[in-house]
């Protein structure tokens, strides 16, 4: 999936959980959509392996794309080194858990692609297709394109009902 459509599907799935919980704020909504990218930095041509090059550069070679960044492990990893980051900097640790909300999507949105997410690596390396492969898309084709409109247009109405 592309870097857009993980952030439209995320924000378009996250946003009623911001709202309902009273989290809705600009820190809260950053974290989301950084998280929501966060996996494919395995991937030195994706949207952020592109802008982090020496990191995802090494990360993908030693795991590969869809590797330890797209597991549980990866999960876990990225919750304690951001929790790290932000107690270092002093800034709210909100944001980490909001941030690992964007990194689940992300995961699971993946699942739902044809060659689905091997959730249990290093120790279990066979992928999960959610949708049985039966219900998939593949990145840059019809259905992702439609799963990014049927986003947007989501998020569209959900933020059209937040300001009425």
């Amino acid at each position: 999936m592309r870097y857009n459509t993980h952030i439209a599907v995320t924000y378009a799935v996250t946003l009623p959980f911001l709202v309902s919980t009273g989290s809705l704020s600009v820190g809260n909504i950053i974290a989301v959509g950084i998280g929501s990218v966060l996996p494919d930095i395995d991937h030195p041509k994706s949207f952020i392996g592109n802008r982090t090059r020496g990191l995802s550069d090494s990360v993908g070679t030693i795991f590969g794309h869809r590797g330890l960044a797209h597991s549980l492990a990866g999960v876990i990893f990225f919750l304690f080194a951001i929790r790290f980051l932000l107690t270092f900097f002093q800034l709210p640790l909100v944001w980490a858990d909001w941030l690992i909300v964007g990194y689940m999507a992300h995961l699971i949105e993946d699942s739902f692609s044809k060659a689905g997410v091997a959730w249990l690596q290093p120790v279990y390396n066979r992928r999960m297709q959610f949708g049985f492969k039966l219900i998939y898309y593949r990145t840059g084709k019809v259905s992702e394109k439609l799963l990014y409109i049927t986003a947007c247009l989501g998020l569209f109405y959900q933020v059209l009902r937040l300001f009425s």
